[in-house]
């Protein structure tokens, strides 16, 4: 198909229809589908695939499927996406009665998964559905006649039209027209540049761009093609695949959500499948390989959309899948995610004693279980550990797959091999192989995916984490400090235990001397402070030990203004002081449980919580932003810790790891091995390296764009009027262009974001008056600007710099340091004309004016098609005029009040006239055509018949060029409409075609904007 014509929405529409039909999807126009408009379901099609499918069923049995499968039930769209979701996935149990009276069941489904061959593929555009309001999505993806995926796209020739307006008109969809979501599987957002899908409740954090077509090779830019989109996961076979296996509704505390897979869970589970069945067949040992997906990127997800299809797929032979961890507070987070997402992966069992999970062990197969490594161990009178079952078809999912795994000379690893002998391994790590050297390989096989700290980011699936160093002092001599961090860290430890404990406990006496612990608190709360002045979030603080956890908790809150904070650990009632208890630090699990949803949410006032050793891997706060950490940590342990901080949470810029203690060394270690692992991209760079010379190149930037000669972070010295005209000159120069203000706006929003990691160094700190003034600028064009506004957005998470004196008293109206009291076309007066002489801003106040203006005239252009026109081409000639130095100001400005005068009068005509305003359009264009030979009651009557009969006649989408036989239709009908009335042979042509362009420029949209 080829229009002959790009640059338009419909053009991008249309070549996303050809990218699916290259893929075998059959394309029909939504407007020529004959069918009730409020239903969204195709019945008959849906009906053919379930005749075609079970030709044994009777006509009842089908209607009755037909209605199961298109009318969900719950009580709000999302539990019927559910409702539907389950059905369709996992089949319905069909009653069926029979000729002798008999009843039985049939399970159908109204998809044919294992065979997408087998099942009608359709891309359905510009499909008219009646709602609370009517509403067209620009494409809609049917298999068998259900609507499981939407694209809204926008025209990416237009920059005023982006990917955050595509989904912000998917929330309209959902108040709309919320049937369409009943059955939604995949909901595609692009404006040509970006292009993201996700789930459609979710908000735009959650949206995720398609990188990959094969799977390994990863599209280079950083948003995402619709080629890519398209080629990636709508074949046939791959969008089946998704919708069965890769979307979850998970369920916990009477709560549902909605999640479904990032492109690298996709192709990873994939490939783990394929190994892992290959495997049980023979073709491999026993090592299925390694995933490696940074930590934060979903692995819990990945690891239950692997356990929903190896449970559902009869090659299996109905396979045991042991999901095992090396932690408690591990087992018990990952067991509770699997919990919630039960309606993929079926129902979990928890083996919290050594007989349990044997006894769970000597089945016949079918059970998830999940449990911790060291519940392999021996009895007591045990000198080897018995074999509980030799099945072939048990998966062992290894979390975080490092040294616990490998002790086979003894240890639970080697129990573990020896309980289940023939099992089939898999390991799922966010740090790298070489971080826990070669036996990786050696237990659970090669590396068959991988997703590092780059690709992440750059997804924007995790979001960057910066170091700042910020020691307090250690009152040891520093070889003694060398020495202690060396070993309780070191890879080349002293055998000897106590040894090692007596270090651990000298250095940890010294970070919880009484005046550190003071002096940290200090200084750690100024810095949270600080940096939730700007950046709003919460914040996790590690310390070396349980009591100097307390320690600190004591100090901070005896501090003013300190916010709420909470010590996370656990006790052993026999040593611990009685007040730890009385105090709340000593938790349970479900105290610890309900700390951590107070952390989750945003808006509740837990800010800061203290910890020791858990909740430093596994554990998801997406809403923490710092972690401050006053203990020493090397390898995996760190990558892990520092990872709590990199999930993404609305419009979180980034993540900051603020260290106490002194781990830099450390840290650059982990970074060097992440590299060495085939890892790319730096954990945790450092502030002083990376985000100062960031924060300067955008400063300089910034500089180019403004106006050359002045110092920007010297307006605290002038006087109100000297600010005033500076900010009335930024303003007017900025505007000159839609391109210099847009990439004005990009980069202060780039220098706000900036400046929260560097404004604690001295020499970034002194250019916060000038970061000040940036964004004073960016909140007078967003303020400002008539029309439509530019594409940045202001972030939520991210808040200006505090300076009341500015933000108190020096707000500069730019209107109003322009000489306009009233951002409104009303103010165009002769009034106005005798104030606008002799004043300063003549240049600025014309703009804005213009602006203004032509605002005006563009709502009047559909009411009135020939008077917008010829006011916009008075503007124009005016304009040009000026800017040739031909006239003044003042003259500018007369031409405006005039043309003012006339659109004023334009309203007051259609009440005069006796004709409503949208017949005013139709009156003018045929009155110039005839004037003097019609009177005014000849014209009304006619145009009074001439819109009712188009407006009967009309279609949606009729000014499209393929809705030919529409338009034929209603000039047709203008014709008769004309001879009827006894219009004059040397005027009728003339007053057909004037009157089909004003029928297009009114109700070209009809009927959504008529």
């Amino acid at each position: 198909m080829n229009t002959g014509h790009r640059g338009t929405e419909t053009d991008f529409e249309l070549t996303t229809i050809e990218r699916l039909e290259q893929l075998g999807y059959t394309h029909l126009l939504g407007t020529e589908i004959e069918r009730p408009h409020a239903e969204v379901v195709f019945a008959d099609r849906l009906e053919a695939s379930i005749r075609h499918r079970y030709p044994d069923l009777p006509d009842a049995s089908v209607q009755l499927a037909v209605s199961h499968f298109a009318r969900p039930q719950g009580v709000d769209t999302l539990r019927r996406n559910r409702d539907f979701h389950l059905a369709a996935t996992k089949g319905w149990d069909c009653p069926i009665e029979k000729t002798d009276g008999t009843k039985t069941h049939a399970h159908i489904y109204p998809i044919n998964w294992d065979d997408p061959a087998d099942n009608d593929f359709l891309v359905v555009n510009q499909l008219p559905i009646h709602g609370q309001n009517d509403r067209r999505p620009d494409i809609v993806i049917y298999v068998n006649g259900l609507p499981l995926a939407l694209f809204e796209l926008k025209n990416p020739w237009e920059p005023q039209f982006t990917v955050e307006h595509a989904l912000n008109q998917i929330a309209h969809y959902r108040n709309d027209i919320p049937q369409i979501f009943e059955f939604n599987g995949v909901t595609v957002v692009s404006d040509g540049i970006t292009t993201l899908h996700g789930m459609w409740p979710a908000s735009m954090e959650w949206f995720s761009p398609w990188k990959s077509i094969n799977g390994f090779d990863v599209e280079a830019n950083t948003t995402g093609s619709m080629k890519t989109l398209v080629e990636g996961l709508f074949p046939k076979d791959r969008f089946l695949s998704y919708v069965r296996d890769f979307i979850l509704f998970e369920e916990a505390n009477d709560r549902i959500t909605k999640k479904g897979a990032k492109y690298h869970q996709f192709f990873a589970v994939r490939i783990a499948a394929e190994r892992a069945l290959a495997v049980y067949t023979g073709e491999h040992d026993g090592r299925v390989g390694v995933v490696w997906h940074t930590t934060g990127s979903g692995k819990s997800l990945a690891m239950a959309f692997l356990v929903g299809i190896v449970r559902r797929d009869p090659a299996f032979s109905n396979p045991t899948i042991l999901v095992e961890v090396d932690a408690t507070d591990l087992d018990d987070q990952l067991f509770d995610q699997f919990v919630a997402a039960r309606s993929l992966v079926g129902e979990s069992k928890h083996a919290d004693r050594i007989d349990q999970l044997r006894d769970l062990l000597q089945t016949e197969g079918g059970e998830l279980l999940f449990t911790t490594l060291q519940k392999f161990q021996l009895k007591d009178t045990e000198i080897e550990h018995p074999v509980l079952t030799d099945r072939s078809n048990v998966l062992v999912i290894a979390d975080e797959a490092h040294r616990s795994q490998y002790g086979f000379l003894q240890g639970y690893a080697r129990y573990l091999r020896d309980a289940i002998p023939n099992a089939m391994f898999l390991g799922f790590t966010g740090t790298p192989v070489s971080f826990a050297s070669a036996d990786t390989i050696a237990v659970f096989g090669d590396v068959i995916h991988t997703y590092d700290i780059r690709q992440s980011q750059e997804d924007g699936t995790t979001v960057p984490i910066f170091y700042e160093p910020r020691q307090v002092t250690l009152h040891l001599g520093q070889a003694d400090i060398d020495a202690a961090l060396a070993e309780v860290v070191g890879e080349d430890a002293p055998d000897d235990l106590e040894r090692r404990k007596s270090r651990w406990a000298a250095l940890a006496s010294a970070a919880g001397a009484e005046d550190r612990v003071k002096a940290l608190a200090a200084d750690l709360l100024q810095h949270y402070r600080d940096r939730t002045s700007t950046l709003s979030g919460k914040a996790l603080i590690v310390a070396m030990t349980r009591a100097n956890c307390v320690k600190l908790y004591d100090a901070l809150t005896a501090l003013p203004d300190c916010p709420e904070v909470k010590v996370v650990m656990t006790g052993n009632l026999g040593k611990d002081p009685a007040a730890w208890s009385r105090d709340g630090h000593i938790t349970t699990k479900t105290q610890r449980d309900a700390i951590k949803q107070r952390m989750i949410d945003p808006d509740d006032p837990l800010a800061m919580v203290i910890v020791c050793d858990m909740w430093l891997t596994g554990t998801d706060i997406p809403v923490l932003h710092t972690l401050y950490i006053d203990k020493p940590m090397k390898n995996h342990n760190i990558i892990q810790a520092i990872s709590r901080v990199n999930r993404v949470f609305s419009d979180k810029p980034h993540g900051l790891i603020v260290d106490y203690i002194g781990i830099g060394d450390e840290l650059r270690e982990a970074t060097s091995k992440y590299s060495q692992g085939g890892g790319h991209g730096n954990p945790a760079p450092s502030i002083e390296e990376e985000a100062r010379p960031l924060f300067f190149a955008i400063l300089s930037e910034i500089g180019e764009l403004l106006p050359a000669g002045i110092d920007y972070g010297d307006w605290r010295g002038l006087s109100r009027i000297e600010l005033e005209d500076r900010f009335s000159l930024i303003y007017g120069f900025l505007t000159e262009s839609d391109e210099v203000r847009d990439a004005f706006l990009d980069a202060e929003a780039r220098l706000s974001r900036s400046f929260l990691l560097v404004k604690y160094l001295g020499d970034c700190r002194s250019h916060a008056d000038e970061v000040i003034f940036c964004q004073q600028v960016r909140k007078q064009l967003m303020k400002s600007l008539p029309g439509d506004k530019p594409r940045v957005d202001v972030e939520h998470a991210v808040r200006d710099i505090v300076d009341q004196s500015i933000e108190a008293d020096d707000v500069v109206d730019i209107f109003k340091a322009a000489g306009i009291e009233r951002p409104d076309v009303s103010i165009l007066d002769d009034d106005f004309l005798q104030t606008f002489k002799g004043q300063p801003n003549e240049d600025l106040r014309l703009k804005l004016l213009e602006k203004l203006l032509g605002d005006e005239i563009r709502s009047h252009e559909r009411r009135n098609l020939a008077q917008a026109k010829s006011f916009r081409e008075l503007l124009e000639t005016t304009l040009l005029r000026y800017h040739s130095r031909l006239i003044d100001a003042a003259a500018v400005i007369r031409e405006m009040i005039e043309i003012r005068k006339q659109l004023d009068q334009q309203h007051r005509r259609a009440a005069d006239l006796g004709v409503s305003e949208e017949e005013l359009a139709f009156y003018d264009a045929l009155a110039s055509e005839g004037s003097g030979v019609y009177d005014d009651e000849f014209l009304r009557s006619l145009v009074h018949d001439v819109v009712q009969v188009i407006k009967r006649n009309l279609r949606v989408d009729w000014t499209a060029p393929h809705r030919g036989d529409v338009r034929a239709t209603v000039r047709a009908a203008v014709k008769r409409v004309l001879r009827t009335r006894g219009v004059r042979p040397e005027h009728f042509d003339h007053y057909v075609e004037a009157v089909m362009t004003q029928a297009a420029a009114s109700f070209a949209e009809w009927p959504f904007a008529a």
